[in-house]
């Protein structure tokens, strides 16, 4: 699974001179099966300050936290997350 998102810094309308990170997932997301896209479409399971899906730990009156996701819930394929602008990292290879 390839997740795609683009990351934004934003000024904070509540707070004058400071900024924010929001990650956008795009549609170009490639899901690894219908289960996990059918939940995202149902729950929000992306978190935009993380910029990975998540799914919540623990709820309290004053917060709830978050466990971020490496792999699918449903199906176990490992989700690779892509910054839609930043450059390709490429390996380098051995010379024998």
């Amino acid at each position: 699974m390839r997740a795609l998102y683009k990351k934004e810094t934003l000024q904070d309308p509540e707070k004058e001179g400071q900024t924010y990170t929001n990650h956008t997932l795009l549609r170009e997301t490639e899901f690894c099966c219908d289960k996990f896209k059918e939940y995202c479409k149902k729950f929000t399971g992306w978190s935009y300050d993380l910029g990975k899906f998540s799914i919540v730990d623990q709820i309290t009156y004053e917060r709830h936290s978050v466990s971020t996701i490496d792999f699918c819930p449903f199906c176990g394929e490992k989700i690779e997350y892509e910054d839609k602008d930043s450059p390709k990292k490429k390996r380098k290879q051995k010379k024998f």
